[in-house]
């Protein structure tokens, strides 16, 4: 009875369930999906920690511009997700994360300009892919609003753990080689899905 009772519980647990890419976590409030949002999805944990260590690797003066242009973007690509369809945008968002890996890795100073449109880039991106299609009204607002809050608190604290890291020259070392990581990361990932 016990071997037809675990072959049971087996069979149960191999069951194929719907999965959707970015579903809700039930029990939870739709704020707190959205908090969690970018932090459940590697794709854009890996995005918004390499852009804060790479806005950590230039000096702060040259990043502001580049912080209010993450910031703007991110929120126009959340609130454009509620009034468009959906568009997949994680290829482009691994590309990004992989450029962003491999700039912090190099350590390269960049041109104010530059640091502004890679910021642009990585919020619109985040924004644009954090689409909460199975909520409406004020429900996907208060999603949206969390989503917005997590992405710009964990990018600012990647950048501010950076900066506080990176006070001697072998902690600048481990900066780059967790940037030369992310970058094989969302590389190893981006062939997969082109593998398919």
């Amino acid at each position: 009875m016990r071997r037809v009772t675990g072959q049971f519980a087996v069979a149960l647990s191999a069951w194929p369930l719907p999965a959707m890419a970015h579903s809700p976590i039930e029990g939870l409030d739709d704020f707190y999906v959205g908090l969690l949002h970018p932090l459940f999805v590697p794709a854009h944990l890996l995005s918004v920690l390499t852009l804060g260590v790479l806005f950590a690797q230039q000096e702060v003066q040259r990043v502001q511009f580049a912080v209010i242009a993450f910031f703007v973007t991110l929120a126009a690509g959340l609130v454009s997700t509620a009034m468009v369809p959906p568009v997949d945008v994680e290829i482009p968002l691994l590309l990004a994360a992989a450029l962003g890996g491999i700039l912090v890795a190099a350590a390269v100073t960049m041109p104010v300009a530059a640091l502004v449109v890679v910021g642009a880039a990585f919020g619109a991106l985040l924004g644009l892919d954090s689409a909460q299609p199975q909520l409406a009204g004020a429900g996907q607002m208060a999603a949206l609003l969390g989503t917005a809050i997590s992405a710009s608190l964990s990018m600012m604290y990647a950048m501010v753990f950076a900066e506080w890291f990176s006070k001697r020259p072998w902690q600048r070392i481990g900066l780059r080689v967790a940037g030369s990581w992310a970058a094989a990361s969302a590389l190893l990932v981006l062939t997969l899905a082109f593998a398919r």
